[in-house]
């Protein structure tokens, strides 16, 4: 028959000590394993922050060094800012106004030229619009006698060998790229005189015209 035996058992006074020496090294490994987390987290990871914080000094510091430099510059009112704009836009577009006006006639000019000179072809803007045109066109006894420009309507005078001429002339100022609605105004045939010693010398003639087209620029 078994027997258990309920009386606590008493423990030697060696044995005390033994558990006491045990929880005394206990506490000094968890003394000293919190002491070392202590000293990482709050001692030795202090240099991140000290770091950071200096990089913030340093960023302020040339915040306040560009505020300086913007307080020296006057800041306008959105009205003042509009108007000065406004006046400014003004003036270019005047400027450009009276550049254009000075260099225009020249252009004028320069594709007249172009237009009345031998092997010339005018301006245009694609190759299919000289397809109209007669190449072998000798435009050298034509000349101009009057050429006035008004709110981009010009008139141009002048006296040309026949009227072939002068539908030529219409048909290359038609494709230029610097005129619109050339138009024949006029084109008489202008005796040009007789041979008083040959009285069977034909009558010599010349055709003045007046065209007028729409200048484009």
């Amino acid at each position: 028959m078994l027997r258990i035996n309920l009386i606590p058992q008493k423990i030697s006074p060696k044995e005390a000590r033994g558990q006491q020496v045990l929880f005394l090294i206990l506490l000094v490994w968890l003394a000293t394993g919190g002491g070392l987390f202590y000293h990482y987290k709050f001692v030795l990871d202090t240099s991140s922050i000290e770091k950071n914080r200096g990089i913030i000094k340093e960023n302020n510091r040339k915040i306040a060094e560009v505020q300086a430099q913007l307080s020296q510059y006057k800041v306008l009112p959105e009205a003042e800012k509009q108007k000065l704009q406004a006046e400014y836009q003004k003036r270019v577009s005047t400027v450009g106004r009276i550049e254009k006006v000075r260099s225009n006639p020249v252009f004028v000019l320069l594709e007249l030229a172009r237009i009345v000179s031998v092997g010339q072809l005018p301006t245009v803007t694609g190759p299919e619009n000289k397809t109209e045109l007669d190449t072998n066109w000798d435009p050298s006894p034509m000349f101009f006698t009057s050429l006035n420009e008004k709110d981009r309507f010009l008139t141009l005078e002048g006296v040309a060998r026949s009227h072939y001429d002068v539908s030529e002339l219409a048909r290359r100022m038609r494709v230029s790229a610097y005129f619109r609605n050339p138009e024949i105004l006029e084109a008489k045939v202008m005796a040009v005189g007789q041979n008083a010693q040959k009285k069977d010398t034909p009558e010599s003639t010349m055709v003045t015209f007046k065209i007028k087209a729409v200048m484009v620029y």
